[in-house]
């Protein structure tokens, strides 16, 4: 029998993360990417791998691409017989002339995804396809197999010589901002470089440009009789002032534009049926408010709408285009007043498939037949298989059965469906699954090395809301392994609040809370009102009015657990990433009852972050625009409980966040300092609102052990305290 120990800070790097399927078109094989990490150079890779999809149980994954850099976005030709995918690998070209290349493995932002094509039939090294300079953002096949369609970045000649200045090693040049949408965590300061889409012949490599002009196309998809391509585009001129991407439709030798929608939305993962006729596509109803649910909408192809000149389509189709704040309110409501969005001067004529859906809709969109079409969608705390009959309008939930897991990948092709379920228990893996909801797993990614690890598998938890009358809150506990619910004693609580807030946490395989109750804590994880997955007003509830609804359904977890007899009322301790960064600051202002916490890449001040931080239009839609609303700003941030903080704070940051900037966690730093409270800011070079590197990973690990260690958490294990600098 083997002996089973419990995960340390050793296994994240033997961590392995399956991600995007790509069945074959028979159905008999399925792609899928795996991210690992390579200890000695920190860093992670992506490559592609194949397996069988058979009804024989988990089979082996059979490795196709190596080498340094990322492999992803693989998909099948449409006879079966090549793979193209999206690589940062170095340039073939360059290679097969003596050019020297960088084997560093992609991970330089000048470093740019071409596509490649491996020929499954015959085998051998992948040949590139394109080389463009800006690189390739995403593709699709031709119907034929002879071609592929790309978006592309497309600079102009002045565009290019102002990227070459400022890319320049030794002597960049200044940047030049020009746009509302300036800057965006992980991507840098933005330029105006629009992206275009391109055909390219898969054999001679030989492209034709099929869209130019003063806006962007995105996400191509070949109709299926291969006359027209289908893309996504916001026209209005303002694209960083709202979320209104239209769907459009242009002939495959570029003419020919048509409008599919008209200004309502905000379209993205749209697909054609089988049959042509029509367009399946994901929308909120009201495309700047993320508070709502997403839905499955549907289009005819027929009602397209001909456009005379795609190119001067742009601002045409509003009777206002908005995107300037007025300066008077004339008696208006600050945050109706910031709302300045286009207003379309005709609707779209679709049908919503989701009516009454709980949790949003996140795609793939995949078509079983021409009537009906598979998805992901959210359901009270799973992400789940979704079957949506679009004749009837009617959907239901078909798998997975059980609350042990959340599908994380779909796909479905020739008879068969194939999604990665990631399960507390096996961590993320391949199953295949019927139209009938029943699954069988297909691979074994993870049970060598789980199969000597004792895993939690978490519990179910309901509560009543103190803020919403009849609400009923869900969370899920996780126990040290070996421990039931029964055996369980007054052990040490520590909280982690999850991001988004539009989110929520699933029994999923997360290293995080595994090691945290490996280490012997007890590990509460509560979905409050904001979280998605549990209807539209359940998170919506939480628009414009941030902090103490949340916190408190925070605290009723904890209260329950309490009374449940789990967890120590007197070693209580609290953390969370984003916006459970936000939470756990809101927290150690309203609270006193954590003896101490850890915030990673929070928020503090509002009306400093506004501009600084890359969500303006999130701001923007539910607490209108700091100068005009100033006092709310401050009322809903976690800066308004400075002054009852007495919890002792760790306070983790990334120097490159654009999302939750450093100067936010500056800012709470020295408050805390000049109030005497037990503080340290501890930030990571380079690093953007992520954990990218298992360097990086272990360490905050490690410091989030010291800290609570301190202050009455579990001691922490020889060998394993951060290093910490040296005091004068």
């Amino acid at each position: 029998m083997v002996e089973k120990t419990v995960l340390t800070l050793e296994d994240i790097v033997d961590q392995r993360f399956v991600r995007e399927v790509a069945l074959s078109p028979d159905g008999r094989r399925v792609a899928v990417v795996v991210q690992s990490f390579r200890k000695r150079e920190n860093d992670r890779v992506e490559h592609l791998y194949v397996a069988e999809v058979t009804a024989d149980g988990p089979g082996p994954l059979h490795q196709l691409t190596r080498g340094l850099g990322h492999d992803g976005s693989p998909a099948w030709s449409p006879d079966g017989g090549q793979l193209a995918f999206l690589s940062t690998r170095p340039d073939d070209l360059d290679v097969a002339a003596g050019k020297p290349v960088d084997e560093s493995g992609g991970d330089k932002a000048e470093d740019k995804a071409q596509v490649w094509v491996l020929n499954i039939a015959w085998g051998g090294e992948p040949r590139q396809v394109t080389r463009r300079a800006e690189g390739v953002a995403e593709f699709a096949w031709a119907p034929d197999g002879q071609a592929v369609v790309m978006a592309s970045r497309d600079p102009t000649p002045e565009q290019a010589v102002y990227l070459k200045t400022i890319r320049d090693k030794k002597h960049p040049g200044p940047l030049v901002l020009n746009r509302v949408q300036h800057k965006f965590d992980g991507a840098g300061y933005l330029d105006e470089v629009q992206t275009h889409l391109f055909v390219v012949d898969v054999a001679t490599r030989t492209e034709r440009q099929l869209t130019s002009g003063p806006a962007s196309e995105r996400h191509p998809r070949w109709s299926p009789d291969g006359t027209s391509i289908l893309f996504a585009s916001n026209r209005t001129g303002d694209a960083d002032n709202n979320e209104r991407v239209d769907l459009w439709l242009v002939a495959a030798d570029g003419t020919g534009a048509r409008r599919l929608t008209h200004g309502d939305v905000g379209a993205r993962g749209a697909q054609f049926s089988p049959d042509g006729r029509y367009v399946a596509f994901i929308t909120g109803r009201h495309p700047e408010n993320s508070y709502e649910v997403s839905h499955l909408a549907l289009v005819t192809v027929a009602e397209a709408v001909s456009v005379e000149n795609l190119a001067a389509c742009v601002g045409v189709g509003w009777s206002t285009v908005g995107g300037v704040v007025p300066d008077a309110l004339d008696g208006l409501d600050p945050v109706e007043a910031a709302r300045v969005y286009p207003a379309p001067l005709a609707r779209t004529p679709m049908r919503m498939l989701t009516d009454g859906i709980p949790g949003p809709v996140a795609g793939p969109l995949r078509w079983i037949d021409g009537a009906h079409l598979w998805t992901i969608a959210g359901d009270h705390g799973q992400w789940r298989v979704l079957a949506v009959d679009t004749a009837g309008a009617s959907w239901q939930f078909i798998a997975p059965g059980e609350r042990i897991g959340s599908v994380t990948a779909l796909d479905w092709a020739g008879g068969t469906g194939v999604m990665i379920w990631d399960r507390s228990d096996t961590a993320a893996e391949l199953w295949r699954v019927t139209d009938g909801g029943e699954a069988s797993r297909l691979t074994a990614v993870h049970d060598q090395w789980l199969a000597t690890r004792q895993v939690s598998v978490p519990h179910w938890i309901q509560f009543d809301s103190p803020t919403a009358g009849a609400d009923r809150v869900e969370g899920l506990v996780f126990f040290p392994p070996g421990l039931a619910p029964g055996d369980a004693s007054r052990l040490p609580l520590l909280v982690a609040i999850h991001g988004g807030p539009m989110a929520f946490d699933a029994p999923t395989f997360g290293f995080d809370e595994q090691y945290w109750a490996a280490r012997g804590y007890l590990v509460l994880q509560v979905n409050y009102h904001g979280s998605t997955s549990y209807g539209e007003a359940f998170c919506q509830s939480i628009q414009g009015d941030w902090g103490w609804r949340e916190h408190a359904d925070v605290m009723a977890g904890v209260d329950f657990v309490v009374k449940q007899g789990w967890a120590n009322p007197e070693r209580l301790f609290c953390t969370g990433f984003s916006q459970g960064g936000i939470m756990t600051n809101w927290a150690v202002g309203h609270t006193d009852r954590f003896r101490a916490a850890v915030s990673e890449h929070g928020m503090w001040d509002y009306v400093t972050a506004y501009g600084t931080d890359d969500c303006h239009l999130w701001w923007q839609d539910d607490l209108g625009v700091p100068w005009q609303n100033q006092a709310t700003y401050r009322r809903v941030a976690p800066e308004s409980g400075v002054a009852s903080i007495h919890t002792p704070l760790l306070i983790l940051a990334g120097e490159l966040d654009w999302r939750c900037p450093l100067t936010q966690s500056e800012q709470l730093y020295l408050s805390l300092k000049k109030r005497g409270v037990p503080t340290e800011l501890v930030v990571y070079p380079g690093e953007h609102h992520a954990v990218t590197k298992p360097q990086r990973w272990r360490d905050r690990l490690e410091r989030l052990d010291a800290w609570l260690a301190r202050y009455g958490g579990i001691p922490v294990p020889d060998g394993h305290a951060p290093p910490t600098p040296v005091s004068s």
